[in-house]
């Protein structure tokens, strides 16, 4: 027997579709969105998602990467400015996994693995920036209503969720496709690539509001090329644009970039904490971070201590 809220959420989406409501527009790139998930079911997916994954993984607390990842993260989410978050960052321990990903309601999440590519904070920055990005642009919901359309509606019985109770696997596997936190599940990849560059842009455009030089993004995306040459491949790399497809993207958009830059460049400690692989040789994950006191930046805007090219 179908439940009065799966019964109220299948009466939602056929409602959105029929008045019109499914139009959003993303935020920086002004996109027009086909959407037909309330931002509470969604919020409520992402909590029980993010839940359900944390139970199955170590963090890493207690140390100055899981403080630096609370202190990039706070400071990307004063500049998406989505008051109606619940934010909550955490650093969870797997040394081989280059990965980050934010649930939709400001559940954040970074991999140890990440952090010796992204090298410093403005990297960090960029990528948590690109996965709140992807919150604040609604693609998660933007996924699941592309399915709700291909399945004919079908889909919607997927999104019942009972907070009393656990998630069905069927739940699970639609909450981690639309997330874009695992490979291909059923019709629906990672996040598109329409979506990674958006989010790409989003990102650059968050980071240069809380004060980190936007440069380091394409610093960022050498980098990654580089690590996708050896066996810790980031998974979206798979399926994603190219790193030069989307380096080209966000240099188009520098300019913006570095204008808000410049308006919020002093509010950002010049300090710039580095990482490298030889900091995650343990087990413990708390890892080793080095402090680069060099204010200086180059011409292109990475900060100091960034690879530049």
């Amino acid at each position: 027997m179908r439940s009065p809220l799966l019964t109220k959420v299948l009466a939602l989406a056929l409602l959105a579709s029929t008045v019109g409501t499914a139009a959003a527009k993303v935020p920086v790139t002004g996109r027009r969105q086909f959407n037909l998930i309330p931002d509470a079911l969604m919020r409520q997916l992402g909590e029980s998602s993010y839940k359900s994954t944390l139970a199955d993984v170590k963090l890493s607390t207690g140390n100055e990467n899981s403080q630096a990842i609370k202190s990039v993260g706070q400071a990307i989410a004063k500049a998406a400015n989505q008051k109606s978050y619940d934010w909550e960052f955490k650093l969870i321990q797997e040394n081989d996994t280059i990965n980050a990903w934010c649930m939709p309601g400001g559940k954040i999440a970074v991999y140890t693995g990440l952090l010796p590519v992204v090298k410093n904070e403005a990297g960090l920055a960029f990528v948590m920036g690109h996965e709140v990005g992807h919150a604040t642009a609604h693609h998660g919901a933007e996924r699941l209503s592309q399915q709700l359309a291909v399945l004919g509606g079908m889909g919607a019985l997927y999104l019942y969720l009972d907070n009393k109770s656990e998630m069905s696997n069927e739940q699970k596997a639609i909450v981690v496709a639309a997330m874009g936190a695992g490979a291909q599940v059923g019709v629906i990849l990672p996040f598109s690539r329409l979506h990674e560059k958006e989010a790409d842009v989003i990102g650059m455009m968050y980071m240069a509001k809380a004060g980190y030089p936007p440069g380091e993004s394409v610093d960022v995306w050498d980098r990654m090329a580089q690590a996708s040459g050896g066996s810790g491949v980031p998974a979206f790399l798979s399926t994603h644009p190219s790193e030069d497809k989307r380096q080209e993207n966000l240099k188009d958009w520098m300019p913006q970039a570095k204008k808000r830059y410049e308006r919020n460049k002093l509010s950002r400690n010049t300090q710039t904490t580095q990482w490298t692989s030889s900091d995650f040789g343990g087990s413990s994950g708390g890892g080793g971070r080095k402090n680069n006191d060099d204010s200086s930046s180059g011409s292109g805007g990475a900060s100091s201590g960034g690879t530049r090219r």
